[in-house]
């Protein structure tokens, strides 16, 4: 079945979004990523690093949905923008 796409894969951008998750939440809150890490892990608890890390997790979902609705990538930059506006209000 050549040339057939397998509708359940995740986007092979997925990998991407997600790698450096824990990064981006420390910088956004200064703390240390190995903190964030431990949070996400249950060994810690920060009600602002999981909302943080809620908020992130989001953020990536809508770039997998619209990249995977034929959008593109214009469809995932225009949904990060967005993103970005709702935190800063």
């Amino acid at each position: 079945m050549a040339g057939v796409k397998n509708q359940h894969n995740p986007p092979s951008n997925l990998a991407s979004l997600i790698r450096g998750l824990y990064g981006r939440v420390a910088r956004r809150l200064k703390v240390d990523p190995s903190y964030v890490s431990r949070v996400a892990r249950g060994e810690r608890q920060s009600d602002a690093i999981e909302a943080s890390l809620e908020r992130e997790l989001r953020r990536i979902m809508s770039l997998v949905r619209t990249s995977r609705d034929g959008s593109g990538r214009r469809a995932a930059k225009r949904a990060s923008v967005r993103s970005r506006k709702k935190v800063r209000a």
